[in-house]
């Protein structure tokens, strides 16, 4: 019986686990030989129709060279709650919060009378010689330079910020084939750090549309498709050589293109590939403190043969000094500002 290329491996696999696991062998498990195990374990992975795990094959992204390391910035500060519950909520938006000024005390206010221009007159002299007497006391001695403000020190290793919360700020913009995030994004969210898919931010569709919905019938999913980006604060407590890796799935041979930038550098800037299991990385050497970085990314064509958005994604890791193995981030590692406004989990 002719048998179609590739099937007649497959066959041999299963006849092979079928024969290991009808031999007969002692109730005993610890008496079972180690390839015997394994034998029975690939066989049950077989008849569930599950692929085989592969590690990512490493590629290292040659980026800019820069000759100082990225710059380091303060996080965002705490925003304040209402002291007040019976007051109304604040707006949600993401543009800065104006504060209220205090309330009066509640003493009355005797009205006065509105001063005289001598007075006036009177008032600036003073305030101008005041200003001149604080300027000659701050004026530096000669001989010794003015001291640099120090910089900012991390936070102690183990405690978060009270106004971050580990994970990235997830944006989630309409598609476009150069992966262009600019306008504002359809949707955002926080998230902890994992293997986002392109399936993210398809709950979230209007399922009223005929078109949507029927897709979902046929499909289990949509063709619905965005571009990705994710911002978030990398902590870093020791200082050392630091590399940031992506295990990208483009999937199907489709291409994709992503974008990685540390602080104020940026690791690369991928265009049109086609990845499959891939981990780009690319090393920086990172005094401690604390840096924004930024991930984009998203498929760069919109025609198929087939789109399985489960297939396509993206799953950044850190390898940090003395490491072997690349690794996801630490719950202090790897952080997001908190906000009232923005949801936390994918949309649904």
């Amino acid at each position: 019986m002719h048998m179609p290329d590739g099937e007649d491996g497959m066959l041999t696999e299963y006849v092979t686990a079928a024969v290991l696991i009808a031999a007969p062998v002692n109730d005993n498990s610890e008496s079972r030989p180690s390839h015997m195990k394994v034998a029975m374990a690939a066989a049950l992975l077989l008849a569930n129709g599950e692929k085989r795990y592969e590690p990512p094959e490493e590629k290292e992204i040659k980026g800019p060279q820069y000759a100082a390391p990225p710059l380091t910035a303060e996080m965002p500060s705490p925003v304040r709650t209402p002291l007040h519950p019976q007051r109304e909520a604040l707006p949600k938006t993401d543009t800065p919060l104006a504060e209220s000024m205090p309330s009066p005390t509640g003493q009355m206010l005797l009205a006065q009378a509105s001063p005289s221009n001598e007075e006036i007159l009177r008032r600036l002299e003073q305030l101008e010689r005041e200003n001149r007497q604080l300027r000659q006391q701050n004026a530096p001695q000669p001989g010794f330079a003015p001291a640099s403000a120090p910089p900012p020190a991390a936070a102690p290793r183990g405690r978060t910020p009270s106004q971050m919360i580990p994970g990235w700020r997830v944006s989630l913009y309409p598609w476009n084939a150069e992966g262009f995030t600019s306008g504002d994004p359809v949707r955002v969210f926080n998230m902890s750090n994992q293997r986002f898919s392109a399936v993210l931010g398809q709950a979230a569709v209007d399922r009223t549309d005929r078109r949507l919905a029927r897709e979902v019938r046929r499909f289990g999913h949509t063709n619905e498709m965005f571009v990705y980006k994710l911002e978030g604060w990398l902590q870093v407590r020791e200082a050392g050589q630091y590399q940031l890796g992506f295990e990208l799935n483009c999937g199907f041979g489709h291409p994709c293109n992503v974008l990685a930038k540390i602080g104020d550098q940026q690791l690369f800037n991928e265009r049109h590939q086609k990845f499959e299991n891939k981990m780009l990385f690319q090393g920086r050497t990172l005094p401690a403190g604390n840096y924004r970085v930024e991930i984009v990314f998203n498929i760069s064509t919109k025609q198929f043969m087939k789109f399985s958005p489960e297939r396509v994604s993206l799953y950044p890791q850190i390898r940090g000094p003395g490491e072997y193995n690349f690794r996801d981030f630490r719950q202090d590692e790897l952080l997001t500002e908190a906000h009232a406004s923005i949801p936390s989990g994918p949309p649904r």
